[in-house]
């Protein structure tokens, strides 16, 4: 008798409740297939050349600066260290030539000590300044967690204009 009670009471439940779910499930699935389809339609997909011109590299490679202005990104480094009171006492430079390509890149190894905003500031202003310079590695070591300076090595690349030396 409790065999079949549990029977039946299953089976009721299964159709008005999960057939009752299974219906909207159904009805939502073909709703969202139908607004694809829509989306689709009104929003056009744009097709990505199979190639670039040579124009558009040429535009890219204009967009680096030319590698005799490097005395003046230098000096726009220092200033803004300056603006930040952060002194730039030394720092390691190298120049390497990309191997694919027509850039050079320039390495500006930055050791400094500051107020860890100081030098946030820093690096977000000469980053805004400069577009065609990259933070590629960032040290930070604070002596203990009482102090409230840092000292920071922090890694630049600059890409120039490989052609223009």
């Amino acid at each position: 008798m409790l065999g079949i009670a549990i029977a039946s009471a299953s089976t009721l439940f299964y159709l008005t409740k999960v057939v009752k779910v299974e219906k909207q499930l159904t009805s939502m699935q073909y709703e969202f297939d139908h607004t694809e389809k829509k989306v689709a339609e009104i929003v056009p997909t744009q097709q990505v050349p199979a190639q670039t011109s040579a124009q558009d590299i040429r535009k890219f490679y204009k967009i680096f600066p030319a590698g005799d202005s490097l005395p003046k990104w230098l000096s726009l480094i220092q200033e803004t260290a300056l603006k930040q009171h952060l002194t730039l006492n030394r720092g390691d430079y190298k120049l390497t030539q990309i191997k694919q390509g027509q850039l050079a890149s320039y390495e500006i190894v930055l050791p400094v000590n500051g107020k860890y905003t100081q030098i946030r500031q820093f690096i977000a202003d000469v980053l805004q300044k400069l577009p065609a310079l990259a933070l590629s590695d960032l040290q930070i070591k604070r002596e203990n967690a009482l102090s409230p300076t840092v000292e920071a090595r922090m890694v630049f690349v600059l890409f120039l204009q490989g052609d223009s030396w």
